[in-house]
């Protein structure tokens, strides 16, 4: 037998990945009541790391200045979503969701104007705009190059010391490298960096982990290590290291499941706890529906449970990703957008969605298709309208920029979100003036 519950809200936002959240954290410091449904979200795919922009241009590669990039936009990109938002409203949405993080124990850092580079995995300097308080000493030696001990873990697959060596050895003189068993975890045939931040909360574990770095160390003045200091209380667990070895540590961010990315979601749930939005967690759209009187009906569930949530709401906010978090989806007929069956921009056949040469430093057709929105994010439909006065879209579902080649992918999500709340706060003010 089918068990139905009815929802009545403000406001539904449909995404739980960066831009969904961001805007349900948006809602919720501004009272606003709403539901934030979604499947799992991509946070164990992310870095961790906050990128606003990273591109300089297509032909001078990466950028110190991400505003300089920006200011670049209209000659390369004269449809993207950052040309619709002031620079100042950019910065203050980036501040809000910092600020917010941190309060809840989640610190981030970074300089006021630039980029910081932060050294990845694969021996790389990445550039972002915000990074968490465990990678601030990543930021400070890839400056400096004093002597840095890279630690490695036996049986762990997803970080190899030995490799960022031999990538980075041309221009840093002194990496040196140390092995150890993780505590507890020996017999193990192979390691996953969010199982070892889980045993890394407790103080026993440290404690093994201390004493097995201890002798490795001789004039170091870092100490890098795959990111795995906590799910929880990372800051607090970074610094009992660093008072018992006498040394600089710092993360380095790996390959998925990422652990910076598992701490992010986590933080926004903590965020969400307690206030005006409600969390629906791995839950799927199964049938929505929009009208200009009634608003928005929203059926939710899973394939596998016969539960099912019926939500009506004022306002939407679609934050459904593209393709691989399937807010849009592609055939040989071209692109769809998966929950209203929106007008999506994309080219004109398929035949255009890609150029003749694989690393085309221009990108292909297909990385801008999306939807075409108002200055407020509304999305268009025939005549250039907006196709419901109180439906937003955010995030990487937006057309007209290429969040991956341009390093963009959290600044555009961030930024979107923060923009369509100002217009929905500002409408609602309005009706109840």
């Amino acid at each position: 037998m089918e068990n139905k519950e009815d929802i009545h809200t403000d406001l539904v936002i449909i995404g739980t990945g960066m831009a969904g959240m961001a805007a349900a954290v948006f809602a919720a410091n501004r009272g606003l009541s709403g539901v934030v449904v979604g499947g799992a979200g991509a946070f164990e795919y992310a870095s961790g790391l906050l990128d606003l922009w990273g591109l300089t241009s297509p032909e001078t590669g990466l950028c110190k200045d991400p505003w300089q990039g920006i200011a670049r936009i209209p000659k390369y990109f004269p449809s993207h979503p950052f040309l619709k938002i002031a620079e100042s409203d950019i910065q203050a949405a980036f501040d809000e969701l910092t600020q917010g993080l941190t309060q809840s124990g989640l610190v981030y850092g970074g300089l006021p104007r630039e980029n910081s580079a932060i050294m990845t995995a694969f021996g790389t300097a990445k550039p972002t705009y915000r990074f968490p308080l465990t990678m601030a000493n990543n930021v400070t030696a890839l400056a400096e190059k004093k002597p840095l001990l890279l630690l490695d873990f036996q049986g762990l697959r997803e970080f190899r010391a030995k490799f960022v060596q031999q990538v980075l050895k041309s221009t840093w003189e002194e990496i040196n490298i140390g092995a150890v068993d993780f505590p507890q975890m020996s017999r193990r045939s192979e390691l996953f960096t969010p199982l070892m931040a889980q045993a890394m909360e407790a103080e026993q574990v440290q404690d093994k982990l201390l004493a097995a770095i201890k002798p490795l160390i001789r004039d170091e003045h870092f100490l890098g290590m795959p990111a795995i200091l906590g799910i929880n209380r990372s800051e607090n667990i970074l610094n009992r290291l660093e008072d018992g070895l006498g040394i600089k540590i710092f993360e380095i961010p790996t390959s998925p499941i990422s652990v910076p990315g598992i701490r992010l979601k986590e933080t926004f749930k903590k965020m969400l706890a307690n206030t005006s939005v409600t969390q629906m967690p791995d839950q799927r759209v199964l049938l929505a529906s929009h009208s200009p009187g009634q608003g928005f009906v929203l059926e939710t569930g899973t394939p596998s449970s016969t539960h099912t949530t019926r939500i009506q709401a004022k306002t939407c906010i679609l934050a459904t990703g593209r393709f691989l978090a399937k807010g849009l989806a592609g055939d040989r007929n071209g692109v769809t957008e998966t929950v209203f069956n929106l007008p999506v921009a994309q080219p004109m056949s398929r035949e255009n969605w890609h150029g003749t040469t694989y690393f085309d430093p221009r990108g292909h057709a297909i990385n801008l298709a999306g939807l075409s929105t108002d200055e407020n994010f509304r999305p268009l439909g025939r005549g250039n309208t907006p196709v419901h006065g109180n439906l937003y879209a955010a995030g990487s579902i937006l057309a007209g920029q290429d969040w991956m080649r341009n390093r963009s992918g959290s600044g555009i999500s961030i930024a979107s979100a923060f923009q369509a709340m100002g217009h929905i706060t500002s409408n609602q003010s309005k009706t109840s003036a």
